[in-house]
């Protein structure tokens, strides 16, 4: 090797030694400015998107008008005692000068959801700068997630979340709902406030949790969160207040003054004015969010980015949700609410797989829904196993005998060499031929019937209620009650009704069947996989509570949802849109008000939007009294 080679790969080597140096700090600068803060609130804390360590003492000095920011007050921060100025200061000039870019970009995150947070806090009587404090907490990233648990904007803890109204479920996690998070927020806010007295003894505990600085108060004998910092030394290493609670405050004040004064400070000025409208929706148990998406004219990756609380394509079949659609989107979403195809899941549920035997086909078989719909609903879900959840009707039987009945029919079909239906099983349904995936169509949202699962009489007697006959029909093997339901244009409840039929799964090929006459159409049933045209909405029926199908009314509850804009736009109809005519029920729920209620307060209790109960009553907060009736569900 020459000597000038030899030059050649030291420098080689050199520069990758550096560049590998030039990496991790990189990622280190990455990994302090891109994740979400989680409050502890009772729990270990985890990633920051903040760095809570002290930043180094700055010499910049700083001008007129930052000096001015610095020194402006709000009600969190107007009685600072100046030995604690300094950390504050420290934080503010960081954020200023080597954090000027997180600040950018947590101002224009935090655009769309400020105007309502601050409505929120100022409804509380509490103060609006704390509508900041998702800033520290997350950057205003409403699907934060810490490795300890907390999630969303306000990086609540699974049991505070709980505590203050945030349903966490196979469902739904209410944590990622930037609207319901925000006022849980200021419920907990408050009541901390109502515990210790002060703001900052408040923010503080929202981090470190009530039991932490009630602890810490006890031992320093100090009155507020300064004096507890303070006499931290008095504690012994278990209860004193870790680097990142003492910081926390000073890192939220030095927020508050700048985002006070950002055209000041150079900064772009936040505009919620100019942030898309959101609009808030009450959406009935079961809804189709894939249809809801595709009736709007959005991709589900769109719609989903506005619903991240919902966890699946269907809503909760046991309540009403909140679902958010852009606010130029109401009028289409309203219409899709309003209809029966709403609810085409209504008759579903989460399903438990008892057997690792079981699969897609095997549910399809049992339950008449074609596979691609059923993997089309749980996505991620290819391969089954013993005790996980999927969605699937509520009808089907799950359990490990039903499966293993199954594959014995199977076995003997295949050492019979004939198709036989045995008795009490389910008639399997759709080949994978007639599967839109099969045929590389794409899914549609309106499900097949599902067959329910009580036990059957199956005896052929029509009903007392049943209305006359007006012809007959024999069942032949692989044909479902939905077939000869769509085949004789009646729905699948009149010709169990007809029938007398509680179980679909006992019956047997060779059933004569009487079809009804002047039984309701088939528009009245669930449209099958192959006759809906793309972007039409399908016809469906919705199963009730023991899992009969019960025709959906286009007039049923709580089709209809808020006239209020959520973020950006709250209180007024979208511009250049018109709302669709509210469905409503012959009776409306009501409510009456007591003592040191709220409107927010009896709307979380109801689960309806602040926006409804202002429209449907007429009221605000400040003419709410107690003794008035308040409709609280159309």
């Amino acid at each position: 090797m020459t000597e000038s080679s030899m030059d050649i790969g030291a420098q080689g080597r050199k520069g990758v030694t550096v560049g590998l140096r030039l990496c991790v700090l990189a990622v280190a600068c990455c990994l302090m400015l891109a994740g979400g803060c989680a409050s502890r609130q009772s729990g270990d804390s985890g990633g920051r998107g903040v760095s809570f360590s002290v930043p180094d003492d700055d010499p910049t000095p700083l001008n007129s008008k930052e000096m001015a920011a610095l020194q402006s007050t709000g009600q969190v921060d107007k009685s600072v005692p100046p030995e604690a100025m300094d950390d504050v200061t420290r934080q503010y000039k960081y954020y200023l000068h080597k954090g000027r870019n997180s600040v950018c970009v947590f101002s224009k995150r935090a655009e769309g959801y400020l105007n309502y947070s601050r409505q929120v806090f100022r409804s509380r009587g509490i103060p609006e700068e704390l509508a900041y404090l998702a800033i520290v907490e997350s950057g205003y990233r409403v699907d934060a997630r810490s490795p300890v648990g907390a999630a969303g904007a306000w990086q609540f803890m699974p049991g505070t979340g709980e505590r203050f109204g945030l349903t966490q479920d196979w469902w739904t996690d209410e944590r990622l709902d930037p609207y319901e998070s925000v006022e849980a927020a200021a419920d907990y806010l408050q009541k901390l406030h109502e515990y210790f007295g002060d703001w900052p003894t408040a923010v503080a505990a929202y981090n470190a949790g009530e039991g932490k600085i009630s602890r810490a108060k006890e031992g320093t004998g100090g009155k507020n969160f300064y004096e507890i910092k303070a006499r931290n030394h008095m504690l012994d290493d278990k209860a004193q207040l870790r680097e990142e609670t003492k910081q926390y405050v000073p890192r939220f004040l030095a927020i508050t003054k700048i985002m006070r004064n950002l055209p000041d400070l150079g900064f772009e000025p936040i505009r919620p004015e100019n942030a898309p409208g959101v609009q808030r929706l009450t959406a009935r148990p079961g809804t189709d969010l894939n249809g809801m998406a595709e009736a709007c004219g959005m991709s589900w990756s769109e719609f989903a980015a506005y619903n991240r609380h919902h966890k699946h394509r269907i809503t909760d079949t046991g309540r009403s949700t909140f679902v958010y659609v852009p606010a130029q989107k109401e009028r289409q979403a309203q219409a899709f609410l309003g209809s029966s195809r709403c609810t085409a899941y209504a008759g579903w549920g989460a399903m438990r797989v008892t057997s690792n035997a079981d699969s897609w086909e095997k549910i399809s078989r049992r339950c008449g829904v074609p596979v691609a719909q059923l993997r089309a609903l749980n996505p991620g879900e290819s391969r089954l196993s013993a005790g996980q959840t999927v969605l699937a009707p509520r009808s089907v039987d799950m359990s490990a005998k039903a499966v293993a009945a199954l594959d014995g029919k199977a076995q003997s079909k295949g050492e019979g060499g004939k198709k036989t239906a045995s008795p009490g099983k389910a008639v399997p349904q759709a080949s994978a031929q007639s599967s839109p995936q099969a045929s590389g169509q794409r899914p549609v949202q309106a499900p097949v019937q599902a067959p329910v699962q009580a036990s059957a009489h199956a005896s052929g007697q029509p009903s007392a209620r049943a209305a006359a006959s007006s012809g007959s029909h024999t069942l032949q093997a692989n044909e479902t009650l939905y077939a000869v339901a769509k085949q004789h244009n009646v729905t699948v409840k009149d010709l169990q009704d007809h029938n007398n039929i509680e179980n679909p799964n006992a019956l047997q090929a060779g059933t004569v069947l009487r079809i009804p006459a002047g039984a309701g159409s088939v528009a009245n049933t669930t449209a099958g996989p192959a006759n809906v045209p793309a972007g039409k909405p399908a016809a469906s029926s919705a199963a009730g509570p023991a899992g009969k199908p019960a025709a959906v009314s286009a007039a049923g509850p709580a089709a209809g949802g808020s006239d209020g804009r959520v973020g950006g736009r709250v209180g007024g109809p979208a511009s250049g849109t018109a709302s669709a005519r509210p469905v409503t029920k012959a009776t409306k729920t009501t409510y009456t008000v007591q003592a040191k209620d709220s409107l927010w307060k009896i709307a979380r209790e109801h689960k309806v939007s602040v926006e409804d109960l202002m429209r449907w009553n007429g009221v605000n907060e400040k003419n709410l009294r107690a003794g008035s009736v308040l409709v609280v569900e159309q």
